[in-house]
């Protein structure tokens, strides 16, 4: 990121603090459910017996509602106490630790003695008891096995008890058991019992001392990072709603005060109509901003577990050990994946976008149906999700060098050969055509691509690329100057100018990375800022009918086609790779780990080289006769392939 270790937001005290999501104070007492949320237990314990619900059956299990993601949670036996399931919950030992302060009274003194109801000074901290003892029970500890392996240091040494911090997890499924391996083939942390249980034929299963020497804190760190521009993200959506309001707000009252005008010239007749009219409306009204606020509550707590994780994570950099970190950032980032997919299935995201009210001549209103027209509500898709996953993009645990592609949906029968194309929402994309000049959006929800809008256009459109976090904002080319649109897609679909760019050089393929953009014509290939100004140009001599050009999405670097081999290079210029020669080579895109896709023209084939140039491997795609061009989906859910032969395909990944 740039910045000194004390320059980073891991140092300030209060962003170590974990605090309660229901109380919102620094949690005491901390119990933590299945979905790994945590919460104070006197506050969950109210929480589960003022909410919690049987199934239709009355003698099936309790159930609750995680307050944070909305997880369904059973109670772990039938008729079982708010107070015995809270007490039940597994102690989040974690936090325990990070938040241990041994000046505290109740650290003065030996807890082993305590309980012997005997008050013994303490001078020693048991890091895996978590406890005070004294001078014979730091003695007892080397007597007995068990306590043998405690980590004990001296209590006066605060630095020394606050650091290297290394908790034992308890395996969720097996009582009394501790989590001690990681198996790659199921990507499960697991106790010595699971292992026997369930993995005993899996082959790639490491203890968590081996993975704590892989871990990579400056990686992780960078996912700490990630966080806090997802945070960000959240934010600027949840400000966008409230604004939304607002706005639907103030043309309501626009639209009441203009009718209020009409009304009173022909009040005597039309005081029951106005009466009914407002009604409708005033209930249109309550159901159009309801829906933004249901979104709104969604996004409140998605952004609250993404501050849980950020705040543990960043307390865990500071102080915890190589296998902590390791086991919690796999468990963090398993808890905000499973939340955007629940975000994903909500039917919540289309938006009421503007009123209109396209006759105001109540009094023939009155004359022929005794009634007012309605106010016409207008919808969108909302981009909420889109822009999460986008935020989210560079957290994927794929190994992108292993993923397989299965086949959603085909678009054939063009008129023409297609070189550019683009996601512009999870079921819709568009596609760039030359005769006649045009843009068309295909909804690819079904196996078999339907056309649902075509945008003429004055000139001949080339290549396509996004123009930010926003899925429906694109750039492009015409050659000479680039438009940037919006594109919104409900009811109707409407194309919307942005922004007209005039070009210093040609520009027929263009793309876009987080700081450069990178573009190609027949004879030059440009480097440029994100407003296509050209900072360093190059010869260049494409192969085919058209030339390819791709950004990675998470990092400076751009890719190219030359002399049959994939070139990749950064912002300035530098090569970091070239791979060998392979012949016909065309369209081409970086995965979420910089590697990269590319098409072999008169081949069914996707090739794929590893960033580090350690491998490559080719893709076998279903219903592809000769592979032109790829298009990456920027969450890393789907790819777009164009074919030579007047046809495309989509792919999920996985």
């Amino acid at each position: 990121m740039g910045e000194s270790k004390n320059d980073t937001p891991f140092d300030n005290p209060e962003s170590d603090q974990c605090h309660c999501p229901i109380c919102l104070e620094k949690v005491r007492n901390p119990k933590y459910l299945p979905c790994y949320h945590t919460f104070c237990e006197s506050y969950i314990q109210t929480y589960i017996s003022s909410t919690a619900t049987r199934k239709d059956n009355e003698t099936l299990k309790s159930m609750i509602e995680c307050p944070v993601c909305r997880r369904c949670i059973e109670a772990p036996r039938n008729d079982i106490s708010s107070e015995d399931w809270a007490s039940e919950l597994p102690k989040n030992k974690l936090i325990l630790t990070l938040s241990v302060d041994p000046g505290q009274d109740e650290n003065k003194n030996c807890m082993f003695c305590k309980r012997l109801e005997k008050t013994v000074l303490a001078n020693h901290w048991c890091k895996s008891c978590i406890e005070a003892i004294c001078e014979d029970c730091k003695s007892l500890h080397r007597a007995a096995p068990s306590l043998q392996n405690h980590k004990i240091v001296k209590l006066s040494n605060i630095k020394e008890v606050n650091s290297e911090i290394e908790i034992e997890e308890s395996c969720p499924l097996h009582t009394g058991k501790v989590i001690d391996v990681f198996c790659h083939d199921h990507q499960e942390l697991c106790c010595s019992v699971c292992l026997v249980k369930q993995h005993k034929l899996c082959k790639n299963v490491n203890t968590l001392e081996d993975k704590a020497h892989e871990v990579d804190r400056e990686s992780i760190r960078k996912t700490a990072f990630k966080y806090i521009s997802l945070e960000k993200t959240v934010q600027d959506i949840l400000l966008e709603n409230q604004n939304k309001v607002s706005e639907l707000n103030t043309r309501k009252q626009e639209i009441c005060m203009t009718t209020e005008e009409k009304v009173q010239e022909i009040k005597s007749l039309v005081d029951n109509a106005h009466a009914m009219w407002l009604k409708r409306f005033e209930q249109n009204h309550a159901d159009s901003v309801g829906n933004i606020e249901i979104a709104s509550e969604e996004l409140r707590r998605f952004f609250t577990t993404v501050h849980e994780a950020r705040t543990m994570l960043q307390s865990v950099l500071k102080s915890g050990s190589s296998k902590q970190l390791f086991v919690t950032n796999y468990k963090l980032q398993n808890q905000i994946s499973d939340h955007i997919t629940r975000l994903k299935s909500l039917d919540i995201w289309k938006f009421p976008e503007d009123y209109k009210q396209y006759n105001s001549d109540f009094l023939s209103q009155i004359s022929n149906t005794n009634e007012f027209e309605d106010v016409v509500l207008s919808k969108q898709q909302s981009t909420a999700v889109d822009r999460i996953l986008l935020g989210a993009q560079d957290m994927s645990k794929k190994d992108w060098m292993k993923v397989t592609f299965n086949k959603l949906s085909q678009i054939t029968g063009f008129s023409e050969r297609v070189y550019y194309g683009l996601f512009i929402h999870d079921t819709k994309i568009v596609l760039s055509l030359s005769d006649p000049p045009s843009l068309k959006i295909y909804d690819i929800s079904k196996a078999t691509g339907e056309c649902i809008h075509t945008e003429k256009c004055q000139d001949k459109p080339h290549g396509i690329c996004h123009s930010g976090l926003s899925l429906n904002e694109i750039y492009v080319s015409f050659k000479n100057f680039i438009n940037h649109y919006r594109i919104d897609v409900a009811e109707t679909t409407t194309f919307t100018i942005l922004k007209t760019i005039q070009l210093e050089e040609p520009m027929l393929a263009i793309s876009c990375g987080p700081t450069a953009a990178f573009a190609a014509n027949d004879t030059k290939r440009m480097i440029c800022s994100l407003d296509f100004s050209v900072i360093h140009s190059s010869a260049y001599k494409h192969s085919g009918v058209v030339p390819f050009v791709a950004s990675s999405l998470i990092s400076d670097l751009h890719c190219f086609i030359r002399d049959e081999m994939v070139i990749v290079v950064d912002g300035n210029n530098k090569e970091i790779f070239r791979s060998t020669r392979h012949g016909n080579l065309r369209g081409l895109a970086f995965d979420l780990k910089d590697n990269t896709f590319v098409c072999k023209h008169k081949s069914t084939k996707l090739k794929q080289f590893k960033c580090d140039k350690s491998e490559s491997r080719d893709i076998v795609l279903e219903g592809m006769t000769e592979t032109y061009n790829v298009i990456l989906h920027p969450a890393g859910e789907k790819i777009l392939v164009l074919d030579y032969c007047k046809k495309c395909c989509v792919y999920q990944i996985s």
